[in-house]
């Protein structure tokens, strides 16, 4: 999923990406499952804009390459009534990501995009992966709230933990 969302991240906006939630904590789906969700938005201050004059535009470009990068069940939403902000609805099954929400508005100082996404149900305890990914989670939990897409993902803890000796019988 991280993958796959970096190359649509680094395609609109090589930069820092708003990271909240970040996605490296599991969440029970299905009878005996889990999934991720994660969010990335580009940040308010960034200055950015699409290289697109029209609203319209811009969502067809997002649109198209999706399409062409094997994205699935791409829609276009559009809304009525002077809304300016348009969304995209995906999904890469074969990348383990059910669905993908891409937002954008357009707005007097730049433009904002964000993305919400949500991996596809994988067979496995939610509390037992999660007790892999960081067995001493808690109030502490440090996800960064930036991150660039071409950054080395963090997945847990941070630092990751080290495995600790068995006690002895």
């Amino acid at each position: 999923m991280r993958q796959e969302v970096a190359a649509l991240q680094l395609h609109v906006f090589d930069g820092e990406w708003d990271s909240q939630p970040y996605g490296d904590i599991p969440d029970a789906c299905g009878a005996n499952g889990f999934r991720f969700y994660a969010y990335r938005a580009v940040p308010l201050d960034a200055d950015w804009r699409m290289p697109q004059a029209k609203t319209e535009d811009k969502i067809r470009a997002v649109a198209d390459w999706l399409v062409e990068h094997g994205w699935s069940d791409v829609i276009v939403r559009t809304y009525a009534g002077g809304v300016t902000s348009q969304s995209i609805e995906a999904s890469k099954p074969s990348a383990h990501i059910d669905s993908l929400l891409v937002m954008i508005s357009t707005g007097a100082r730049n433009d904002l995009m964000s993305l919400r996404m949500t991996s596809t149900c994988e067979a496995g305890s939610s509390w037992d992966l999660d007790d892999l990914i960081a067995p001493d989670s808690g109030p502490e939990y440090d996800a960064p709230l930036v991150e660039h897409p071409a950054a080395e993902p963090r997945f847990g803890t941070s630092p990751m933990p080290t495995p600790s000796p068995s006690p002895e019988p």
